[in-house]
């Protein structure tokens, strides 16, 4: 670690907060999953499905990744975020839209996408714009700053094509002649989700599983074919019917195979394995990405590969992600409080690693009971309870991860005061 600027972290509770909601969010889905049972996961089409989707991609991925941003940019990629001091208030905007946004969404609640919108909007173009602000100044490496860029600026036409559609479905505008929800979903995963948890995996991914570096020419390569897909799909879109209809899923599956396919191969020849769990989860969500492909052309589960990709295979990579950077901002916290001279804990040892176990056991259980419910809509409900619990005991370890480290605090300091009367009582003659 190095590499990192320390100096310029950011106070831990700004990335914090999002990471919180994350979990939060995706403990909601559980219980939504849990009340509704197998409506819920009858058709992509239904307005109810595609709210809960929204609560994986907005409450679960959105909080992840901007959690995420707002600690690696200025510590790993040499990018301080502008404005640093309205993340708080960015977090409430964003976190409060996406709450607003789901009744809009599930049932036309037109009142609530009134507000709903403009808050999402503002907030999310916002970020993405001081992002790209950020990397544009910024002074690390070249090819994770445009990486970085590529996924802000996705960002921005996602949350373009999003307002389109919710005004379209709310009756604000005319229905549109040809569907963007494709359009949309391709920006927000692929470009956005995929192409930012790609750029970040550059740099995190060697550091903390111990698997090589990804040369720069296979980074810019990476950049190149998926702007390429990206723009090829806004082209397909246009044609209309004149293309196949298979063609735009087999593009959206392509970097998900490639992504998924070159996490596997760094980790099995990595020369110095670490971070075990964290290896799992990646393991896990790179499964779950390279079989959607399999499963749209062999079975044509939209519903299944769907939720492979935005329930199982993304929250499994920003989870793993998610326990390392709580037990390295408690961390940073540690060693803003404690005074001069004292001795901190490892980084490695503020987060349990049988916490972490049992969160991968959990989660992976969860993830196989809701794959089985995409199939058989029968088992919603049990799969509801277990992405619950799954969700649940990972935001108890969170915080048993950052109680356990701010009570050493007062532990430490009370010992190094008793060694301090210890050593004066020694001093002091007869």
């Amino acid at each position: 670690m190095s590499g990192l600027a320390f100096a310029q972290a950011p106070p831990p509770w700004h990335p914090l907060r999002f990471l919180v909601s994350a979990l939060v969010w995706g403990a909601l889905a559980g219980a939504w999953l849990l009340l509704e049972g197998a409506p819920l996961l009858h058709s992509v089409h239904a307005p109810a499905t595609i709210a809960l989707a929204h609560v994986f991609a907005l409450g679960v991925l959105g909080n992840a990744m901007l959690g995420s941003l707002v600690q690696f940019l200025p510590v790993a990629a040499g990018s301080p975020l502008p404005l640093a001091t309205a993340v708080p208030l960015l977090h409430v905007t964003f976190n409060l839209g996406v709450a607003l946004l789901l009744p809009a969404i599930a049932w036309g609640a037109a009142v609530c996408g009134l507000f709903a919108a403009p808050l999402l909007l503002l907030t999310l173009a916002l970020f993405a714009a001081l992002v790209l602000v950020a990397v544009v100044r910024g002074a690390g490496s070249r090819s994770v700053r445009a990486g970085i860029g590529l996924a802000a600026t996705a960002l921005l036409i996602t949350i373009g094509l999003g307002t389109a559609l919710l005004a379209a479905r709310l009756g604000w505008i005319a229905p549109f002649a040809r569907p963007l929800t494709g359009l949309h979903a391709s920006f927000g995963l692929l470009g956005w989700v995929l192409g930012l948890l790609a750029a970040v995996g550059t740099v995190v991914v060697p550091m903390l599983q111990g698997t090589r570096t990804l040369s720069s020419r296979g980074q810019w390569t990476w950049l190149c074919l998926l702007t390429g897909i990206l723009l090829a799909m806004a082209l397909l879109e246009i044609a209309g019917p004149a293309s196949p209809a298979w063609l735009p899923w087999v593009l959206a599956a392509l970097p998900l195979l490639l992504f998924a396919t070159t996490v596997i191969i760094l980790q099995r020849h990595a020369p110095h394995r670490r971070g075990p769990v964290l290896r799992r989860f990646w393991a896990l969500g790179a499964l779950a990405l390279g079989s959607t492909l399999p499963v749209l052309l062999w079975h044509g589960q939209a519903l299944l590969a769907g939720a492979l990709v935005l329930a199982v295979g993304f929250p499994a990579l920003v989870l793993g992600m998610l326990m390392e950077i709580t037990g390295f901002l408690a961390w940073i916290e540690l060693r803003r409080r404690a005074p001069r001279g004292t001795r901190v804990p490892g980084v490695g040892s503020l987060f349990d690693e049988q916490s972490k176990r049992r969160a991968w056991w959990l989660h992976t259980t969860a993830a196989l009971a809701l794959a089985g419910a995409c199939v058989l809509p029968v088992l919603a409900r049990p799969a509801g309870l277990l992405v619950l619990l799954a969700w649940l005991y990972t935001l108890f370890a969170l915080g048993l991860c950052w109680h356990s480290a701010m009570h050493w605090l007062p532990v430490a300091a009370s010992r190094q005061a008793d060694a301090a009367t210890s050593a004066a009582g020694k001093q002091t003659p007869v």
